[in-house]
């Protein structure tokens, strides 16, 4: 694997983290994810990160893992950008409750193979 994919999974990781703090902050609720303007722009932002580094994996890291749908989390990254203030919030809160998980564990699974 590139060390540059490497770099870019950590940096995946971290977003992963910082949305998963978030959640925990605000007592995982989605009535407060709904009204609280800081835990929603900060789920968010790191959802647009991680867009746009799934962005800047090397296509053959993509190829060799395929169980992560790259082009959707690319995807993703676009409509929050550029549709940000049109977001449906439950489509946002099941991608950070359910998507976002399933994502920082197989960026573990890859990154525990080559460390």
């Amino acid at each position: 694997m590139k060390s540059k994919d490497i770099i870019l999974l950590k940096k995946i990781l971290v977003y992963c983290n910082q949305a998963e703090e978030a959640s925990k902050m605000f007592d995982n609720d989605y009535e407060t994810f709904v009204e609280n303007s800081v835990f929603t722009n900060s789920c968010c932002m790191c959802v647009l990160q991680i867009g746009e580094l799934c962005k800047l994996i090397s296509e053959e890291l993509r190829e060799e893992n395929t169980t992560i749908p790259w082009r959707q989390w690319c995807g993703i990254r676009d409509i929050f950008a550029h549709q940000y203030s049109n977001l449906d919030y439950q489509s946002t809160w099941d991608t950070i409750q359910v998507d976002l998980p399933e994502l920082k564990q197989e960026i573990m699974n890859i990154l525990s193979d080559v460390e």
